[in-house]
């Protein structure tokens, strides 16, 4: 499906997305929970299907009924989790990167024996520190290699109740391996080693174990006694900075958008999209290290497409996202008569005040597809998404969103 925006003047009031990081959390938690629980304020993304379905086909008892609390919002009944004799479970976690790490490191504190599938990129994205892990600490796997890690066959149960993982591609490894503590109800330590990327994903992960009865001690090490298990009431997702970030953006575009949701005092790393566009100047360069926050970097670069001035950003990860985000971006705004140049690890912007529209490769990104849209609020001509269908995979409601607040789309 291709999309076509005209330009527009954005203005308008909107419920934020419920955030994905925080729901995927919420409900592995709840699946594992020792008590019945309800999950309030879940929209139904491609990646949140992909966990609820991971667990379902794991054993855990997940029933998704309407929400009587918010608007176009689903409900979540989790009814715990039931070990089959054999305990043997195969798992497809279809395209979505955070499914797949974090179940890889929960079932191996759970043990038994585990399969692991994807499609699209997934199986290319990095996953060689979990079999780091799962050699140091007396789990058997199986994987194609030649740079592709799925599908994932391990087993066993991990040695000891102390661990060291290597978090320099992901931090997902550190917060699995404490759900997985949690579900499996253990008492120990774990060490991220190596450049601990994206470190408040697991200060929101230890929030999230909080909401469940699970104290986190400690800023790595971390300490964690699970051993009373998971329990909780009813939990509500919190709305999603990520995906603010497209129509925060569009305010500093000249957009008058009010967002409804969001909580000031999240522990999602991408709260900070507030101050980077604050401080991002249209007179001189801007130097943004995106490392704590890729899924932004994307909202960054439009927006500094924008400012008359050179904005740098980097970020290690940014390449082994959805797509090569640093190729992707580039290519979009070249598209757009957008001078951009490729790092190892960044790009280089050379900003404009003035945007002619164009046609954008969305290369199957949902992040890629959002971001370019925004655009459409500053550009002289129609933008054009291909492919934008892709959006379903975290914000499914995106341009139906775009309209409410006064986007033309065909």
């Amino acid at each position: 499906m291709n999309v076509r925006l005209a330009p527009f003047n954005p203005k308008g009031t909107l419920d934020a997305q419920p955030s994905k990081s925080d729901g995927h959390r919420k409900i592995i938690c709840g699946a594992f929970a020792a008590n019945n629980c309800i999950i309030e304020n879940l929209v139904l993304s491609e990646d949140i299907s992909a966990t609820i379905e991971a667990l379902k086909s794991a054993g855990c008892s997940i029933n998704i009924v309407d929400s009587n609390r918010y608007h176009n919002r689903k409900t979540a009944l989790m009814g715990g989790f039931k070990k089959d004799t054999s305990n043997k479970r195969s798992i497809d976690c279809r395209e979505s990167g955070s499914t797949l790490r974090f179940m890889a490191m929960i079932f191996s504190a759970i043990g038994g024996e585990t399969i692991l599938s994807g499609s699209g990129r997934l199986p290319e994205r990095p996953m060689q520190h979990a079999l780091e892990f799962f050699d140091k600490y007396g789990m058997t796997y199986s994987v194609p290699g030649d740079g592709r890690y799925l599908p994932m066959k391990f087993s066993g149960n991990l040695k000891g109740n102390d661990f060291e993982i290597d978090s320099s591609v992901s931090s997902q490894f550190i917060s699995g391996l404490m759900m997985g503590m949690a579900a499996a109800s253990m008492k120990g330590e774990i060490i991220a080693t190596g450049k601990f990327e994206s470190r408040g994903y697991v200060d929101l992960t230890k929030g999230v174990l909080s909401d469940f009865g699970i104290r986190v001690e400690g800023n790595n090490p971390y300490v964690l006694d699970a051993s009373c298990g998971l329990h909780a009431d009813e939990i509500t997702v919190e709305g999603d900075w990520s995906n603010a970030s497209y129509f925060l953006a569009m305010n500093h575009m000249g957009g008058q958008i009010s967002l409804k949701g969001l909580n000031k005092k999240s522990y999602q790393p991408d709260r900070i999209i507030e101050d980077i566009l604050i401080n991002m100047s249209g007179v001189c360069d801007n130097y943004i290290d995106a490392s704590e926050f890729p899924d932004l970097m994307p909202t960054i670069a439009i927006y500094a497409a924008t400012l008359p001035v050179n904005t740098t950003i980097t970020g290690q990860r940014l390449r082994y996202k959805e797509s090569d985000r640093i190729g992707s971006v580039c290519h979009g705004l070249e598209s757009l008569g957008i001078k951009a140049a490729e790092l190892k690890d960044g790009l280089i912007i050379t900003g404009k005040k003035q945007i002619k529209g164009g046609k954008i490769n969305s290369f199957n990104d949902h992040r890629i597809a959002m971001a370019f849209s925004t655009l459409s609020c500053v550009s002289a001509e129609d933008i054009i998404i291909e492919n934008a269908g892709c959006i379903d995979k975290s914000y499914p409601d995106f341009f139906k969103d775009i309209i409410k607040v006064g986007g033309r789309i065909s």
